[in-house]
């Protein structure tokens, strides 16, 4: 079974901004829900805001 050429540079760049542009429209969403869930559930709030901030941190982390 032949082996796949690894990706290129030009290539993994633009598969992470593939990435990159779901999870930049998610945490915005993700806090907006957080605050709407605040006074009744604030256990959820806290996992939406967390997974905002996870999300975040890995923009940072791989950011271009």
């Amino acid at each position: 079974m032949d082996t796949p050429p690894a990706p290129t540079t030009d290539t993994r760049v633009q598969h992470i901004a593939d990435l990159r542009a779901p999870i930049e429209r998610a945490i915005p969403l993700l806090s907006s829900a957080a605050g709407r869930d605040a006074a009744t559930d604030p256990r959820q709030a806290g996992l939406l805001l967390a997974a905002s901030d996870d999300m975040t941190e890995l923009l940072n982390r791989t950011a271009p």
